[in-house]
C-alpha cells in the first residue's frame, strides 16, 4: 500500500486532485496521512454508474479547501482533526 499511497499523494498534490478511489481506500489512505502528519484538504464524492448499492460512491481528493468557512480551515492545521474530518464526511 505504501506506494500506492505515495502515489496518491503526489497525484494531490499537483493541482488535479487523485482519481478516483472507494470508500474503504480512502478511509486506509486517511489514516495513512494521519500518521505522517498530512490531511486531506478537499473531497468530491460522485456516485458510481451503472450499480443499483444505494452507497457505492467514488471519492477524490482535491488540492485546495472550498470557501472560506473558518472551522472548515482549522481541520487542515492538526493531521488528527483532518482525518476525523474524513470520517465524519465520509459516513
Amino acid at each position: 500500500m505504501n506506494a500506492r499511497f505515495k502515489n496518491l499523494i503526489s497525484q494531490a498534490q499537483f493541482g488535479k486532485g487523485t482519481e478516483w478511489i472507494s470508500e474503504a481506500e480512502l478511509l486506509a489512505f486517511n489514516d495513512y496521512l494521519a500518521t505522517r502528519g498530512l490531511g486531506v484538504s478537499r473531497m468530491e464524492v460522485m456516485r458510481a454508474e451503472g450499480g443499483t448499492v444505494r452507497r457505492n460512491f467514488g471519492y477524490g481528493i482535491l488540492p485546495a479547501p472550498l470557501g472560506a468557512e473558518p472551522e472548515h480551515w482549522l481541520n487542515h492545521f492538526d493531521p488528527q482533526r483532518s482525518a476525523e474530518y474524513v470520517r465524519e464526511t465520509v459516513r
